[in-house]
């Protein structure tokens, strides 16, 4: 990344959601719990730039109401999955199979510094898997990009275009050859389309 990486100096923040990482498990996990745990870190800086991947960008949705209304800020939702049915999550949970042998060691990985249940939890805490009507939260002044990993590599990643296509002020940014895993695989992409929207 460092090819590519801008040339002013950025502060970065990312804090673990509750029951990641060795933090303290949550009680539930429903989104907006997630999402609430997270406020004192808006209450004490302002950010030009907000990210989630896969589930944090739902509860990054569940942020827009608390950003400013009236200095720009980018948001940046990384192959995430705002609505799924029941027949799509069944599909998805069927197949937590590893592609590849990256794919395993960062599973295995985040399987020592999370609760097995993770994924359970969440999808359990978080049904209907719905999270669009939250886009309703965006102000003018939220600049939103959708990154959604390369469709040839996931059927349910057509669904995230259908989804996002849906919604006039949110550009959508197909990853051409990346799987859920973006942030591994292009992180330059990443960094590029967050930028776009503060440098534009």
């Amino acid at each position: 990344m460092s090819n590519t990486a801008p040339s002013a100096r950025y502060l970065v923040v990312a804090p673990n959601l509750l029951a990641h990482a060795l933090r303290t498990p949550g009680a539930e996990f429903r989104v907006q719990t997630l999402a609430d745990d997270l406020l004192p870190y808006l209450q004490a800086a302002e950010y030009d730039i907000v990210m989630g991947h896969s589930m944090g960008g739902s509860v990054v949705l569940s942020l827009l109401k608390y950003l400013p209304k009236t200095r720009p800020t980018s948001v940046v939702l990384v192959d995430s999955s705002v609505e799924l049915t029941a027949a799509q999550l069944a599909v998805l949970t069927a197949g937590r199979i590893h592609n590849t042998r990256q794919d395993a060691i960062w599973r295995s990985l985040g399987s020592q510094i999370a609760r097995q249940t993770n994924f359970d939890d969440h999808r359990n805490g978080n049904t209907p898997r719905s999270f669009s009507h939250l886009f309703a939260d965006k102000s003018a002044a939220v600049l939103l990009t959708a990154l959604i990993a390369d469709p040839r590599s996931n059927s349910n990643d057509s669904s995230k275009l259908e989804t996002i296509a849906k919604f006039e002020d949110v550009r959508a940014v197909i990853v051409s050859n990346a799987s859920h895993w973006i942030q591994n695989e292009f992180p330059e992409v990443i960094v590029e389309e967050a930028l776009r929207n503060i440098e534009e």
